[in-house]
């Protein structure tokens, strides 16, 4: 990963790579996966896309944003819960049965999982 270069844009096709540091509040460095540099404001931009993180406690933590994966999230009847699914998500149940449950819910159960998805949620 290259340190910020200013004149970089972003291309929400591929997946960014973020490094922070053990005590760092905002990434050190920032990358696209194949090399190309990226930019603070790139960051900005999609740190709330679909992600992962990746603990080295050396270095602090690797934060793999991916722009292209959004899930759709509905409260299925069949299965009593909110489900996550789409292109490129691992379809996982929510653990929320309310079906009115607000949208802070289901974001909070969202954000447990391994990676957590940016989502729409569709209420019927």
């Amino acid at each position: 990963m290259n340190d910020y270069n200013e004149k970089a844009s972003y291309d929400t096709d591929r997946k960014m790579d973020a490094e922070t540091g053990p005590s760092s509040e905002g990434p050190h460095s920032v990358g696209w996966e194949d090399g190309s540099p990226a930019t603070l404001q790139d960051y900005r931009e999609h740190a709330e896309d679909t992600y992962s993180l990746v603990v080295n406690r050396a270095q602090g933590f690797e934060q793999h944003i991916f722009p292209v994966i959004v899930g759709e999230v509905r409260f299925e009847t069949n299965v009593g819960d909110w489900v996550v699914r789409g292109p490129g998500v691992v379809t996982a149940a929510c653990d929320v049965k309310n079906p009115n449950a607000p949208d802070d819910e289901i974001y909070a159960a969202i954000a447990t999982f391994p990676v957590a998805y940016k989502v729409r949620i569709i209420r019927s």
